[in-house]
């Protein structure tokens, strides 16, 4: 069987992040499909060849509110012109696009303009409920983002999304339907370990949080239920935004903070964390991007082996995640004493070699390999 040319382009570097994680497990894994990756933003080490220069967005403040704009609601761009001409120029059998950044700006344009070869769209946040809710500098984007969004969703060959939350939003708002594709994992990747008996409780955290209340108000949990133990919580962040120094002075003792680091170097330090934690916004602003994205850590603590505290809403794909796989407890709120409960019942928690290999099945196996051979290889090319 003859490889199948795809040109994937991503806003943001092939090698890091939680996207470039998802995209690098899927592209490794298919055999069949012969990948160009192109990016903007930094060279990336290992993919010079398709670096195709810097991203259109970022830099100046107000002509990067100003040219975002325009790239959200279809204006002309000198910028994204020659960025989508670059992209017609690769000698490919179809477009695979992230939504990312200009990603969707890019993969309506190369569906308007050109029929022979498909366009493949992919979505891990999206534009209007995540990055413009996220971020004070496109919050005021989020209506041009969301109709760009339908109309790029309508003009594509295909698409797919990260979560059942998004499948059904896009449902609602667009009437399409995508399939759904996580990062895939090898079963050899995950591991169960015995912990010592030891005098402290690590609990471990990779990536950003959402604000430092978030993490105080956890230590300050950790500390009532396990210090009357005879135990000291050690919360260990890598990658954290959060300094110790935006810490109060008396919690600081209760935090360490690491660099950001690889996961083959992370995932030996998670995996001799007694829980890990993870969260997602509670309120209501960003309600759609906690409905719809799903966590890339939690591809990383699968791996780890041990027991999530969630720390979100009910209706949040990373409650879903939690009550689908049994692999934590829900803390739905700030309320202390049912912060108390979850601590409380995970720290009964047993977390399996069976349980993690049926987790990884629901969310990070074959079928998310077999979704995109559908769409590459068998012609799968549209949405309902």
């Amino acid at each position: 069987m003859p490889k199948r040319r795809i040109c994937l382009f991503t806003a943001h570097s092939p090698a890091s992040g939680g996207g470039g994680a998802i995209l690098r497990s899927l592209v490794e894994n298919m055999p069949h499909i012969d990948v160009i990756w192109c990016y903007t933003g930094s060279k990336v080490v290992g993919y010079e060849a398709g670096h195709l220069g810097e991203g259109i967005m970022g830099g100046n403040i107000l002509k990067d509110i100003a040219s975002t704009y325009k790239m959200l609601s279809g204006f002309n761009s000198v910028s994204l012109n020659k960025l989508v001409d670059k992209l017609l120029a690769v000698s490919c059998d179809a477009y695979w696009i992230v939504s990312h950044n200009e990603g969707l700006r890019v993969a309506l344009e190369l569906a308007l303009h050109q029929q022979q070869r498909p366009v493949h769209l992919t979505v891990h946040d999206d534009w209007a409920g995540a990055l413009s809710a996220r971020s004070v500098r496109y919050r005021l984007l989020a209506g041009p983002a969301q109709k760009l969004t339908i109309k790029t969703l309508n003009s594509v060959a295909s698409f797919d999304v990260i979560s059942k939350g998004m499948q059904a939003y896009y449902s609602q708002i667009a009437g399409k339907t995508g399939n759904i594709c996580h990062r895939y994992l090898l079963v050899d990747s995950l591991h169960i370990t015995h912990l010592p008996n030891r005098g402290e409780v690590y609990i471990g955290h990779i990536g950003s949080l959402y604000n430092v209340k978030s993490l105080i108000d956890l230590i300050t949990l950790l500390r009532k239920y396990f210090e009357p133990k005879g135990k000291k919580p050690v919360v260990k962040l890598w990658g954290c935004h959060i300094t110790g120094e935006s810490m109060p002075a008396d919690l600081r003792d209760y935090t360490v903070f690491y660099p950001t680091a690889s996961e083959a170097e992370v995932v030996p330090e998670l995996a001799n964390c007694d829980l890990l934690y993870a969260m997602y916004p509670l309120g209501k602003s960003l309600e759609i991007f906690a409905q719809t994205s799903l966590p890339t850590k939690l591809t990383s603590y699968l791996q780890a082996g041990r027991p999530i505290l969630a720390h979100c809403a009910k209706t949040s794909t990373l409650a879903e995640y939690i009550d689908t796989t049994g692999l934590g407890v829900v803390w739905p709120s700030d309320n202390e004493a049912e912060g108390i409960a979850a601590i409380e019942k995970l720290s009964s928690l047993n977390i399996t070699l069976q349980l993690a290999l049926k987790a990884r099945e629901l969310y990070f196996g074959e079928r998310n390999l077999e979704v995109m051979n559908d769409y590459f290889m068998n012609g799968d090319t549209k949405t309902a």
